[in-house]
C-alpha cells in the first residue's frame, strides 16, 4: 500500500503556466473566439456571440490495463494472496458519450448543461478457481450544469470563472451476478453463484451527491496561435445513501496549438489531476474480495500528455462545425493501491453552433 505523493516536477508545472500566461496584446486585432477553441478534451468554453447555441457530442475512451500500486507496477500474482477466494482486476474499459448545450444569452454569461452515458466492462478472474469473467454496466452519469462569467477580455487574453453543479442523477447500486468459487477461503463468507452483488466503486455511475465545480479557464490567441489553461475542482457536498462521501478532484491544464489551415488545427495539451478516497464506506461491497472495493485503495494523482487535432467545415450546412480529436498517454501516476493504473485515453466529438 502507497500513499499519494505530489510529484516534484516543478519544471514541468512551471513550464506549462509560463506558456499558458504567455503573449503580448496587439492593439487593434480582435480576438477571434472561433481561433481560440481549447482542445476537445477541454469542457466548459464560451461561445462566440449573444444568443448563440452550441451542441457537442464527445466519445471519451479510457483504458485501465495492469496493476500499480503508488508509482510501482505490479503483477496479479502479488496481490492474490491477500485476497483469497476474491477477485482480481485485469482491466477496466470506459465510454463516455457526453452531450453538452451551450447556450450564451448575453455576451459575458455562458451556460452549459452536460449529460453522460457511460458503458464500462471489468475484467476479472477469480483466486480460487482462475476463472476469468467480465462485469459491465451502462446508464447516464451525473448531470452537470455550468456557467462561465467572463472576468477580463482584451485582443489577446480572456479569462472566465467557471462556477458549476453536479446533480446526483447517476446510479451508485450498480450490480452483477457473482461468479461460482467467489469467497469461501481465508474466513471470508462464501458468494453463491448468481447472487447480485453490489459492484465496486469505479463500476458505480454517479456520485449519489451534489457536487459544486468551480474554477478558472483561460484562453490566448496571437495571429494563429492559441494558447490557455484551465484549473478546476469537484467538491463533493455530502453523504450519499450508499454510506460514504465521495472524494473531491482537482485538475489543472495548459495547452498551446496552431491553425496550419482555415480548415486545419493541431494542439499539445497537459492535465495533472489527483482524485481521494470516499470518506465512509458501501457497506454493500467487500473489500476482502477485491482491491476495487476497498474505499482506501480509490486515491490517486496522473499526469497525461495528449495530442490533438481539429477539422472544421468549410461548406455545406455544417460550416464552421468542429469534428475534432485528442489522444494521449500518462506521463506519471501515483496510485493508492492496488489500483488499475491509465494505460491510454482518447477523446472525439464533433461540435456545431447555430
Amino acid at each position: 500500500m502507497s500513499r499519494v505523493r505530489i510529484p516534484k516536477a516543478r519544471g514541468l508545472w512551471v513550464g506549462i503556466l509560463a506558456g499558458v500566461f504567455a503573449g503580448q496584446a496587439v492593439a487593434g486585432e480582435p480576438f477571434v473566439a472561433e481561433d481560440a477553441h481549447p482542445p476537445i478534451g477541454v469542457f466548459g468554453e464560451a461561445v462566440h456571440h449573444s444568443g448563440e447555441v452550441k451542441l457537442s457530442y464527445r466519445l471519451q475512451i479510457g483504458n485501465q490495463q495492469g496493476l500499480q500500486d503508488g508509482r510501482t507496477e505490479i503483477q496479479p500474482s502479488q496481490i492474490e494472496d491477500s485476497y483469497p477466494g476474491g477477485s482480481i482486476p485485469l482491466s477496466l474499459r470506459s465510454y463516455a458519450h457526453v452531450i453538452e448545450l451551450t447556450w450564451k444569452p448575453v455576451e459575458s454569461v455562458t451556460l452549459f448543461v452536460t449529460l453522460p452515458f457511460y458503458e464500462r466492462t471489468l475484467d476479472q478472474f477469480v483466486e480460487s478457481t482462475g476463472q476469468r469473467y467480465s462485469v459491465s454496466v451502462r446508464g447516464f452519469g451525473d448531470v452537470i450544469l455550468n456557467g462561465l462569467y467572463r472576468v477580463f477580455s482584451d485582443e489577446v487574453h480572456r479569462v472566465h470563472l467557471n462556477l458549476g453543479l453536479s446533480l446526483p442523477s447517476g446510479s451508485t447500486n450498480e450490480t452483477a451476478e457473482a461468479p461460482a468459487g467467489l469467497g469461501g477461503v481465508g474466513g471470508v463468507e462464501v458468494v453463491e453463484a448468481g447472487t447480485l452483488q453490489r459492484l465496486p466503486y469505479p463500476m458505480q455511475l454517479g456520485s449519489g451527491t451534489l457536487a459544486l465545480r468551480p474554477g478558472f479557464t483561460y484562453n490566448g490567441l496571437y495571429k494563429k496561435t492559441f494558447w490557455g489553461g484551465q484549473i478546476l475542482g469537484v467538491l463533493q457536498a455530502g453523504t450519499n445513501s450508499e454510506g460514504y462521501k465521495p472524494g473531491n478532484e482537482y485538475s489543472l491544464t495548459g495547452w498551446v496549438g496552431r491553425r496550419w489551415k482555415p480548415w486545419l488545427r493541431t494542439s499539445f495539451r497537459m492535465k495533472w489531476q489527483q482524485w481521494f478516497n470516499p470518506t465512509g464506506v458501501d457497506d454493500q461491497m467487500n473489500p476482502a474480495l477485491s482491491p476495487l472495493a476497498n474505499p482506501g485503495f480509490q486515491a490517486g494523482q496522473r499526469v497525461d500528455a495528449l495530442f490533438g487535432v481539429d477539422f472544421y467545415v468549410q461548406e455545406g450546412r455544417l460550416r464552421g462545425s468542429r469534428i475534432s480529436i485528442e489522444a494521449g498517454l500518462p506521463a506519471f501516476q501515483d496510485l493508492e493501491g492496488p489500483q488499475l493504473r491509465t494505460d491510454w485515453l482518447l477523446t472525439a466529438g464533433l461540435q456545431y453552433a447555430f
